[in-house]
């Protein structure tokens, strides 16, 4: 955790930023036709997302990507900035096609399947950031995607002790180095395995827990997360709720949640619980940003968990 307390963190963001097209189904057809049940045109990415999850819990935020100079980009920004969200590092490509995610929600599970295209626009150059913001923040967050402006800005938020956190989601070129200027390091249980050659879960988060961390962590859906300081293994179990309508964009908010109660100061279960509360919220309603709550409501459902953990 980050040792100082810090009631509204200062969270910058480095990353994916793109649309989100969803539509519920009865279920997802394999060569066949189905009607649409619901739909949401909205935005989404994995940092883009967990910082506007930070923002609606009270963080002061700012998000640096790209985006083409169509329809879509204006669209992509415009929902980020609604959010109180500084959009400033956002850079526009001329000429260049957005960032797009197609989702498909299975309504009898919540489950969704997606396809994406990082669009045409020319990913950040290593100088594209705003180093005066990553000093003045808390907490910088990565999704690994812009990996020359991620690396840049880790090391410059090394430099100023500004705490790194990623989501690691996608091998790709450059992630090892990422990884190693992280100190927060939390991912999906298909990128640890693969990255880690391990299947258990539980070595796995040991084997992420790379010099120079401080925190290593692995989301198991259903099966909630576990995490690793270098001495304690934690296991937080899911929150339930009672209808769970879409699990687009549960990761990016687990990732923000975490970020904001790291920022603040909290002890690494707490961050896991909250991060935990928050995500489970954001699966009650259609879209990966429409059901995140704000830090009023998460904590009122965080008291109800650890009543429920502690019962158990």
């Amino acid at each position: 955790m980050i040792k100082k307390m810090t009631i509204t963190p200062t969270i910058t963001g480095i990353g994916y930023c793109g649309m989100d097209y969803l539509c519920v189904l009865p279920h997802i057809p394999h060569d066949d036709k189905v009607e649409i049940i619901e739909s949401l045109i909205q935005g989404g990415g994995p940092a883009a997302t967990a910082i506007v999850a930070a923002a609606r819990l009270g963080a002061d935020t700012a998000f640096c990507g790209v985006v083409g100079d169509d329809e879509r980009g204006e669209q992509i920004v415009r929902g980020i900035t609604a959010e109180g969200v500084n959009t400033a590092g956002i850079k526009v490509r001329k000429n260049a096609e957005s960032p797009a995610g197609f989702c498909w929600i299975d309504q009898p599970s919540g489950k969704r399947s997606i396809a994406w295209t990082r669009g045409t626009a020319r990913p950040l150059s290593a100088r594209e950031f705003c180093r005066e913001r990553i000093r003045a923040s808390d907490l910088l967050h990565l999704d690994g995607h812009q990996m020359q402006a991620a690396l840049a800005a880790a090391k410059t938020a090394r430099k100023h002790g500004v705490c790194v956190s990623i989501d690691a989601g996608t091998l790709v070129p450059g992630i090892e180095e990422l990884l190693a200027l992280s100190d927060i390091i939390i991912a999906s249980q298909p990128f640890a395995a693969r990255f880690t050659g391990l299947r258990s879960p539980t070595a796995a988060v040991r084997k992420l827990f790379v010099p120079g961390c401080r925190f290593a962590g692995i989301t198991l859906g259903k099966r909630g997360s576990i995490g690793f300081d270098g001495k304690r293994m934690f296991r937080c179990p899911q929150y339930e709720v009672p209808a769970e309508v879409d699990t687009t964009g549960a990761g990016d908010t687990y990732h923000g949640a975490f970020a904001f109660a790291a920022a603040q100061g909290r002890p690494w279960e707490t961050c896991m619980r909250f991060a935990t509360v928050v995500a489970a919220l954001k699966c009650t309603q259609l879209g990966g940003r429409t059901g995140i709550p704000n830090l009023k409501t998460a904590e009122q459902h965080l008291k109800k968990f650890e009543t429920t953990i502690r019962n158990a």
